[in-house]
């Protein structure tokens, strides 16, 4: 019998197999080339995340049947934010390879039955079967000195940070997503405290709740209040930032006291809040763009009611810096929050100084440039702060209009101890002078500290031997001390 292109059927049959067949097998293809993607880190070749959920469960199944409660260590590895500076600023490649180099650093300390995994770009999990304690601490103290080895790639030489939380199974938690959201939260906590390693404990836990219940009144005390009525909840308080004509033995002559202005929030129960516990919080919901508005105009009324109160007969520049968010920062209209600031309360520009974290900067280096010519055309002084913690291109950073380098406290609070902060802000002072540009150490709380960044060129400071920050009152009170002490101030 023929089909109706006269084919006999048997050989029609034979066809749409082979051809059903050929589909089925690309299919097949497909579907496996997909689960490999999905399963496989290109830039490691490492197992994804998929991989870790699947095989953390079945560990946990293959455990609790063979009832051994020696578990096994979670670790969460997080490269911090200098790896994202440097994967906007530099080539793919550059960011490819030091993926590729932590990864095999990782790997090199591995035992048999290790689990690595690449969960995230700048994230790596490890599962050490057996390894608590003492014997886990062994396995840090190799792991800590591998990751903070530099990457050298064609000519560079890059330090990367990495903050570390590890969990216990099962003592913080027997299912697989608990286990994960310790770890998790001890990454957290890693990277806040500025550590290499923290273990989960449950205070943690309990910190982390309270952030949630810190964030949610955060939003409440921002969505009820307008703009002109954060008054109620925020305030500000100034930290004097002061710059020397010369330094001796038991005296620093000031030549001019400016101050930075630093938001607090009257907590409702919680009373006085500084920014650590919040300003994160804001970033994170999108309210830092109200509060840093808040921040802008509050400064510059500040400045212009001490005017009218005769404070500039004090004969000290009672200037203001602020600092911008990176958030606000990239908004299409912080130079016109600045513009109308200024020209609302009839403010000179210059009385007001932008700080700007070293890592903002070199997110998006073309758009940076075009806002901080609008901010400097506004006659605003640009300082960037926390400059050294971050990576910067210095080719970059001798395009942007900048005025003022900030040196980050890290590198201050044990200067007269240790060789290499030594050499680090030596070198920063070098770059400061040698582009002009105003200098300010942060964090200064030893006289001898104070005495050696003197020495090395540097003629501004800002920390706990000069004053901590200050309620508006007491800020101008010290401001009268220091004139009344014939503009010095005793370094004790």
């Amino acid at each position: 019998m023929n089909d109706i292109d006269g084919k006999p059927e048997t050989a029609l049959a034979a066809e749409d197999i082979s051809r059903l067949r050929n589909e089925n097998s690309r299919l097949v293809n497909r579907v496996a080339q997909l689960e490999r993607m999905l399963s496989l880190q290109p830039q490691t070749g490492l197992p994804t995340h998929f991989r870790l959920d699947l095989e953390l469960e079945e560990l946990i199944e293959d455990f609790r049947r063979r009832e051994d409660r020696g578990g096994f260590s979670l670790l969460i590895i997080q490269l911090g934010d200098n790896f994202a500076a440097i994967r906007k600023t530099l080539k793919s490649s550059v960011s490819e390879w030091i993926l590729y180099e932590t990864g095999c650093r990782i790997q090199s300390l591995l035992e048999p039955g290790d689990k690595l995994f690449h969960t995230h770009e700048n994230e790596f999990v490890l599962i050490l079967p057996g390894r608590k304690g003492r014997a886990l601490e062994g396995f840090l103290r190799r792991l800590i000195t591998l990751l903070d080895e530099p990457h050298i790639f064609s000519g560079l030489n890059v330090g990367i940070r990495a903050a570390t939380g590890a969990s216990y199974w099962p003592e913080h938690g027997e299912e697989r997503s608990a286990i994960l959201h310790r770890a998790d939260i001890a990454a957290g906590a890693a990277v806040e405290a500025r550590k290499s390693f923290v273990l989960f404990k449950p205070e943690l836990l309990r910190r982390a709740v309270e952030r949630v219940e810190l964030q949610n009144s955060i939003v409440k005390a921002l969505e009820s209040a307008g703009i002109d009525n954060l008054s109620e909840q925020f305030t500000l308080f100034f930290q004097p930032k002061v710059f020397a004509s010369s330094v001796g033995e038991e005296y620093m002559n000031i030549e001019r006291v400016e101050a930075e202005a630093l938001i607090r929030w009257r907590h409702p129960q919680k009373g006085f809040l500084g920014p650590d516990s919040f300003i994160p919080l804001a970033e994170e919901t999108g309210l830092i763009l109200p509060l840093g508005k808040w921040l802008i105009y509050q400064c510059a009324r500040r400045l212009v009611a001490w005017d009218a109160e005769g404070r500039a007969d004090l004969g000290i520049s009672l200037n203001l810096s602020v600092n911008m968010s990176a958030r606000q920062f990239r908004s299409q209209d912080a130079a016109d929050i600045i513009a109308s600031a200024l020209g609302t309360t009839g403010l000179a520009g210059e009385r007001l100084t932008v700080e700007l974290t070293e890592t903002s900067l070199f997110e998006d280096p073309e758009a940076t440039k075009k806002t901080l010519e609008r901010f400097s055309a506004l006659g605003v002084r640009i300082s960037v702060d926390d400059f050294g913690t971050g990576y910067s291109s210095l080719s970059h950073l001798h395009r942007f209009p900048l005025d003022e380098i900030k040196i980050d406290r890290l590198f201050i609070e044990n200067l007269d101890s240790n060789r290499q902060d030594k050499i680090i802000v030596s070198s920063l002072v070098s770059i400061a002078r040698g582009m002009g540009l105003t200098l300010v150490a942060e964090g200064v709380e030893k006289p001898e500290a104070l005495r050696m960044l003197w020495d090395m060129g540097c003629r501004g400071f800002q920390g706990f031997l000069i004053a901590k920050p200050l309620a508006a009152e007491d800020f101008l009170a010290f401001c009268d001390r220091v004139k009344a002490d014939g503009m010095r101030i005793r370094l004790e």
